[in-house]
């Protein structure tokens, strides 16, 4: 981990190549590198905390995202620098997701109140599959700022995060540098739990997203029993690099009532207005 004070738990997308059978978990990521949880620590299934352990979500969205992904018209770069505090003011509410879908109680991930200029603890061109899984999420790969959270509920879950940079070009380099590691992440080994399993990460050309190009990574695998499918979507407008992941557990298929692009439309809606309040 980066020194930046990373806040609360990690979402979903790093969770599950961790733990396959508990999602919207892991017990925090600290502040220090000496106490971040290894790759195959265990999280208590208490800290499932708010999401349901019964029946699924119903198929409808609620609030913004019930949003056709061809009204979604182009909006200008992300532009200027706001703190991990303030971005995480851009990332949806519970409210904006499914009903049954819920936060974990420990909230989002956060940098932190200042903006950092650290140089990447994770080279994307060397590091191990399995670390960027774990750490794909929270701080670490350069970024200035950055703010994620998951929802979930029975076996699924929603994932979204902002990471920031100094600069476009930056911002750009981040998501060719995910693809690259895509392309070597094709078979690798992730333990837990005294389990250990096969993922592959796979990266090829998304939806666009109000007129941005974007990179979808796929991640698939299992751990003893336990079948593991995240798909995330990654779209950069100016210094900022949007996401949005499904993710499915134990076998259970990704949700899909609400569009990856829709979660990033939002999410880019609400950066411009906080970059203009700040």
């Amino acid at each position: 981990m980066s020194s930046v004070a990373v806040r609360s738990a990690r979402p979903a997308l790093a969770a599950l190549a961790a733990v396959a059978g508990v999602l919207v978990t892991v017990a925090g990521c600290s502040s220090s590198s000496s106490s971040s949880p290894a790759a195959g620590s265990s999280p208590s299934a208490s800290t499932a905390g708010t999401a349901p352990a019964s029946s699924g979500p119903t198929a409808e969205p609620t609030g913004a995202l019930a949003l056709p992904t061809a009204s979604m018209t182009p909006l200008p770069a992300a532009a200027g620098q706001l703190t991990g505090t303030q971005l995480e003011s851009v990332l949806l509410p519970q409210s904006a997701f499914p009903t049954g879908f819920a936060t974990p109680s420990s909230g989002p991930v956060s940098s932190g109140a200042s903006l950092t200029t650290t140089v990447a603890t994770y080279n994307l061109r060397t590091v191990p599959c399995a670390t960027f899984i774990e750490h794909l999420g929270t701080t670490g790969f350069g970024e200035t700022a950055m703010a994620a959270s998951s929802v979930g509920a029975a076996g699924q879950g929603y994932d979204q995060l902002v990471y920031q940079f100094v600069g476009a070009t930056e911002a750009n380099a981040f998501v060719s540098g995910i693809q690259a590691l895509a392309g070597r992440c094709g078979s690798f080994k992730v333990s837990a739990n005294g389990a250990t399993g096969t993922f592959t990460l796979h990266a090829a050309a998304g939806p666009a997203v109000a007129g941005q190009p974007s990179v979808e990574l796929t991640e698939t695998g299992s751990l003893g029993t336990n079948k593991v499918s995240l798909d995330l979507l990654l779209c950069t407008s100016g210094v900022d690099v949007f996401g949005a992941g499904a993710a499915g557990a134990n076998g259970t298929a990704a949700p899909t009532s609400v569009t990856k692009q829709a979660i990033i439309y939002q999410l880019m809606k609400r950066q411009a207005a906080a970059a203009t309040l700040g």
